[in-house]
């Protein structure tokens, strides 16, 4: 009873936002409370946790103010997903720039901007940018290619719920909700630009949450030695896809519990650092445990 009286008290989580998430990135149309409430404790933990190793990073900075670059220092091997956050970083800043323009723009706002923009190209170039060499964000083409699937089979009315869940966010207006979520206390300040980082890393946490769990259900649901498993699956080649040869498929089964937990248990094993499904790539990170960067 208590946990369904937590669920509807919205201002101390994000379940209802996460269920919309869900069902963005891949979910049914109705997403299980009890996952969605799994996802918010492993979000809210992870925030937490990148916050802090965000304020270590201005520390060195001699800043008492954690600021954007702090948090995009924390994604600096890894350059693929640094290049996906800056794609929508450019994206929000195109978006306010034309709502400034158009409504209610003023000098100030717009000279704040350029300092803005100003600031955040010196930092990029203290790194190496990841526009100077080639990548191939395969998993972004993945989830794009399973939101294309799942949108084929909507009606008009279906599609455009669909579409609003893709456009769930863990922004509001004055970050609010979004700072006494994540607890942070004492004199810690964190910019309003960082903010908007750090809601994109927490975005990205219940994404990557769902990959795996779609993982796992491939797992579970395969039948060994068969070539054509795959298919039976809905599963399709993003190099290879044709619209037409893809049918409207069966209605997707809410992710469960018991699938997240153990897409969370396979990323986080020692055992499968280096060999399995839940493989990490890149070069050793310095923070593994994070789902985001």
């Amino acid at each position: 009873m208590s946990e369904i009286s937590d669920w509807k008290c919205e201002a101390s989580n994000y379940i209802t936002e996460i269920r919309r998430m869900m069902y963005g990135f891949g979910d049914s149309s109705e997403p299980l409370i009890e996952s969605a409430t799994i996802i918010n404790d492993v979000v809210q933990k992870q925030m937490k946790s990148i916050v802090y190793e965000a304020c270590r990073v201005a520390d060195r900075r001699k800043s008492d103010v954690v600021e954007e670059q702090d948090f995009l220092f924390l994604l600096r091997r890894d350059k693929v997903k640094l290049h996906r956050v800056l794609k929508y970083l450019q994206f929000k800043s195109a978006v306010k720039k034309a709502l400034d323009s158009n409504l209610f723009s003023s000098p100030n706002e717009d000279r704040n901007e350029v300092k803005f923009d100003k600031r955040f190209h010196q930092f990029l170039s203290n790194i190496e940018s990841p526009s100077n060499t080639t990548t191939i964000d395969h998993v972004k083409k993945a989830r794009d290619l399973r939101a294309e699937m799942l949108s084929r089979r909507l009606d008009a009315v279906r599609y455009m719920e669909y579409s609003t869940a893709r456009s769930a966010s863990f922004a509001n207006k004055y970050n609010h909700k979004f700072g006494s979520w994540i607890a942070t206390e004492g004199d810690l300040k964190i910019s309003k630009q960082a903010y908007t980082v750090l809601g994109y890393f927490a975005y990205e946490t219940v994404a990557q949450i769902m990959d795996f769990a779609f993982l796992v259900r491939h797992d579970q649901t395969k039948i060994h030695g068969d070539a054509l498993d795959r298919l039976r699956l809905g599963y399709c080649n993003p190099a290879t896809y044709k619209p037409y040869q893809h049918g409207k498929g069966a209605s997707m089964k809410p992710v469960t519990p018991a699938e997240i937990n153990e897409a969370l248990r396979r990323y986080w094993s020692p055992q499968l650092d280096k060999t399995g499904p839940f493989n990490r790539w890149s070069t050793p990170k310095s923070h593994p445990k994070f789902l985001a960067i």
